[in-house]
C-alpha cells in the first residue's frame, strides 16, 4: 500500500504555514491490525493487566546489544518506562527517556538527608519502553484514533533511536555517550490499565518473557531477572500514584507496586512551584516511599511542552508546532488532525 493510499489526498490550505515540513515518512508501520486485536483482547472488562509489543527497534529486547565475551549479563534489568496517552507525542516525551539514560540521579530521600546513600549517579537503564494507554484513569480520548497515535508513537521512538545527530533537543552531548545509554534498545507497545500499580506488574511479565526469549539457552541456567521498571511522569502523575481514591486496597497496592520493581522518576513540570513539592515529600506517609523516587531535572526548552500546548497550536499554527519531531507534524497535517473547536481539545 502506498502512502497515497493511507493518507487522505486532501491539502489544508488554511494552515499553509505548517506545510513547509517536506513529504511524510512513509516508512513507519501502520498499527491499524495491532490495535484492533488489542482492544478485542485485551481491552474488554475482566481483562488482567497486560502489556503488548508492536515493535522492538533492537531485536534482542530487553537484552542490550553485548560483546559475546563480556560477562554474563546482569540477573537485573532496568528498564525505562514512558507511558501516556501520546496525544499526540512530543519532544519531551523523548527528553523523559533521554533524562533517564543519560542524568545523574539519587533518591528523594537521599537528596532530602532522610537516609545516607551513595552520590547521584547514572541509573544504568538496559531498556526502554513507550507504553501507548488504551485507557487513562483521568483522560478520555480526544480526536485522534489509537490507531493513529500508535503510528505517531512510532515516529517518536525512530526520532530517538535514530535521529542521532546532536540537534537542540537531544541531552546526550556525543555519540559515545549515546550509545552507552542503551537509548537504541527501545520497545513500544500498549497497556490496558490506568492503575501504576498493574501496569507494573504488567511491565515486569513481558520483560521477563522477551527476555527469556532471547536470551535462548543461556537462560535455561539463569533465573528469571529482577525487573526495575522506572516510570517516567510528570508531578500531577505523581501525585495521583499516592491517591488512595486510585486503589481498592490502600496503602497495601501501592506498596506492591514498589515491591514488584516499581520506581518513579518525575519532573518538576511548569506550573507546581518547589514548596509544594516539598511539603508533599514532607508529609510522614512519604517516608517509606522516597528511597524509590528519583528527580528528573528537564531542560528549560522542553520542560513547557504539553500534549494540550501542541494541539492547539495546531490549531492555531503557532511556533508551539516545532514542539513535535518534523515526521509527527506532517502526519498531523496530512490527517488535519486537532483542528477541531477548543472545547473538544481539552
Amino acid at each position: 500500500m502506498s502512502c497515497a493510499d493511507k493518507i487522505p489526498p486532501k491539502s489544508i490550505r488554511h494552515h499553509t504555514s505548517l506545510e513547509t515540513m517536506g513529504t511524510l515518512q512513509c516508512d513507519t508501520p501502520v498499527y491499524d491490525g495491532f490495535v484492533r486485536k488489542f482492544m478485542a483482547d485485551y481491552a474488554v472488562k475482566g481483562s488482567k493487566p497486560a502489556v503488548k509489543l508492536a515493535r522492538k527497534f533492537c531485536h534482542t529486547w530487553p537484552v542490550p546489544k553485548r560483546d559475546p565475551e563480556a560477562q554474563p549479563p546482569r540477573t537485573t534489568v532496568r528498564v525505562g518506562v514512558m507511558d501516556s496517552s501520546f496525544n499526540p507525542p512530543h519532544y519531551c516525551h523523548g527528553a523523559y527517556m533521554e533524562c533517564l539514560a543519560i542524568m545523574e540521579l539519587m533518591p528523594a530521600a537521599v537528596a532530602r538527608g532522610q537516609q545516607t546513600g551513595p552520590e547521584a549517579r547514572v541509573l544504568g537503564i538496559d531498556a526502554y519502553l513507550l507504553l501507548l494507554a488504551s485507557d487513562n484513569a483521568d483522560k478520555p480520548p480526544k480526536e485522534a484514533s489509537l490507531e493513529q497515535r500508535m503510528r505517531m508513537v512510532d515516529m517518536l521512538a525512530t526520532t530517538v533511536v535514530e535521529d542521532t545527530t546532536a540537534d537542540t533537543w537531544h541531552l546526550w552531548k556525543s555519540r559515545d555517550q549515546f550509545d552507552a545509554s542503551n537509548l537504541h534498545n527501545m520497545a513500544i507497545g500498549m497497556v490496558n490499565t490506568p492503575r501504576f500499580v498493574d501496569k507494573c506488574q504488567a511491565v515486569r511479565d513481558v520483560v521477563q518473557s522477551e527476555w527469556k526469549a532471547n536470551m535462548g539457552e543461556e537462560a535455561e541456567s539463569l533465573p528469571a531477572p529482577h525487573v526495575l521498571s522506572y516510570f517516567a511522569m510528570g508531578w500531577d502523575t505523581l501525585i495521583r500514584v499516592f491517591d488512595p481514591k486510585y486503589y481498592t486496597k490502600f496503602p497495601a497496592e501501592l506498596d506492591s507496586f514498589f515491591d514488584n520493581g516499581g520506581r518513579i522518576a518525575y519532573s518538576r513540570r511548569v506550573g507546581f512551584p518547589n514548596e509544594e513539592v516539598d511539603a508533599f515529600f514532607a508529609r510522614p506517609e512519604m517516608a517509606p516511599y522516597l528511597q524509590y523516587i528519583f528527580e528528573l531535572r528537564l531542560p528549560k526548552r522542553v520542560k513547557h511542552i504539553s500534549s494540550s500546548t501542541v494541539r492547539l497550536a495546531v490549531r492555531d499554527s503557532t511556533e508551539s508546532v516545532r514542539d513535535v519531531p518534523p515526521r509527527i507534524l506532517e502526519y498531523v497535517n496530512n490527517l488535519q488532525l486537532y483542528r477541531s473547536d477548543i472545547n473538544s481539545l481539552g
